[in-house]
C-alpha cells in the first residue's frame, strides 16, 4: 500500500462526520470508568509486587483500548479486531482471576465491546459467546454463585449482540450518508440528453408540467408504482434528489436543446 494513501493515525478526526467522531469517541471516553478498580487497588493494601503487576497490566490494557478507538482502521480490518481482542481478554482474564474481588467482570466487559467490532457480523458470533464465558469464570471466581455469574453473563452476551447489531446499523446509515454526499457533489445530467425511454421521457415531461404521479398515471393509464418506480430510476441514475430538481434538470435540457437547433 503506498504511503501517501495509508490512513493518517488520527487524521480522520478532520474528515468525519459527527456521528463518526460520537462512535469513536463515546467508547474511548469509557477509560475514565478504570478510575473505580484503580481505587480500589491503591486502597487495599496489595503488596508491591502484586501491585505493580496490576498496574502496569491496567495502563497496558488502557493504552490498547485507547489506540484502539483512535485507529482509522478500527472496524474495518479484522487483523486488528482480532489482535487486540486477545491481547485485552489476555490481560483482563489474567488480572481478573488473580483478584476478581478488585476486577470483577469491568475488564472483561470492555472485552464485550471490542468483540463486536468486525467487518461483518460472523466473527461476532463466535468472538461475543467466548467473552460471555470469560465473564461467567470471573464472576463465578468473586464467590457470588452460579446462578448470579450465569445471569451476569447473559446480560453481558445480549449486551455483546446489541453492540453488534448498532455498530453495523450506524455502518449502513454512514454508507448512505456517503453515497449522497457523492451523489450531491455531481452535477445533474440532462435527461433529454442521456439514456432514457421514451416512456420516462414522456413521464419527465408530464411532471416538469405540474402534474401529480396519479395525474400522470391516470394520463397514461399506468399505475402510480409505475409512475414512481420510472421517476426512481431517473433519479439514480442522473444523480438527481427530488420532484423538483428533476424537474428543473428536465427544463434547462429542454433549453439547451432548442439553442442548439435540437428537436424540442
Amino acid at each position: 500500500m503506498p504511503e501517501s494513501s495509508r490512513p493518517e493515525f488520527l487524521g480522520w478526526l478532520r474528515e468525519a462526520t459527527l456521528w463518526q467522531r460520537i462512535g469513536r469517541l463515546v467508547p474511548l471516553s469509557w477509560i475514565a470508568i478504570l478510575v473505580w478498580p484503580l481505587t480500589l487497588l491503591l486502597t487495599r493494601g496489595l503488596p508491591a509486587a502484586d501491585l505493580a503487576v496490576s498496574l502496569f497490566g491496567l495502563a497496558t490494557f488502557a493504552v490498547v483500548w485507547t489506540w484502539f478507538w483512535l485507529q482509522p482502521r478500527t472496524g474495518t480490518d479484522p487483523t486488528i479486531s482480532t489482535g487486540v481482542l486477545v491481547g485485552m481478554t489476555a490481560i483482563a482474564t489474567v488480572l481478573t482471576l488473580s483478584n476478581p474481588r478488585i476486577w470483577h467482570d469491568g475488564l472483561l466487559g470492555y472485552c464485550m465491546v471490542v468483540a463486536a467490532v468486525w467487518p461483518s457480523w460472523r466473527p461476532s458470533v463466535v468472538a461475543v459467546p467466548a467473552v460471555a464465558v470469560l465473564l461467567f469464570l470471573a464472576v463465578t471466581a468473586t464467590g457470588s454463585g452460579t446462578i448470579n455469574a450465569l445471569g451476569v453473563a447473559l446480560v453481558w452476551l445480549f449486551l455483546g449482540f446489541g453492540f453488534v447489531a448498532v455498530q453495523h446499523l450506524l455502518r449502513a446509515n454512514l454508507s448512505l450518508h456517503e453515497a449522497r454526499v457523492l451523489s450531491a457533489r455531481k452535477p445533474p445530467s440532462h435527461i433529454v440528453t442521456m439514456s432514457a425511454s421514451p416512456r420516462q421521457l414522456e413521464i419527465m415531461g408530464l411532471v416538469a408540467a405540474g402534474m401529480s404521479d396519479k395525474e400522470i398515471a391516470a394520463r397514461l393509464r399506468v399505475s402510480p408504482y409505475t409512475v414512481r418506480t420510472h421517476l426512481q430510476r431517473l433519479y439514480a441514475s442522473h444523480g438527481l434528489h427530488n420532484r423538483a430538481e428533476a424537474a428543473a434538470t428536465w427544463m434547462i435540457g429542454r433549453q439547451s436543446h432548442s439553442e442548439d437547433g435540437g428537436p424540442v
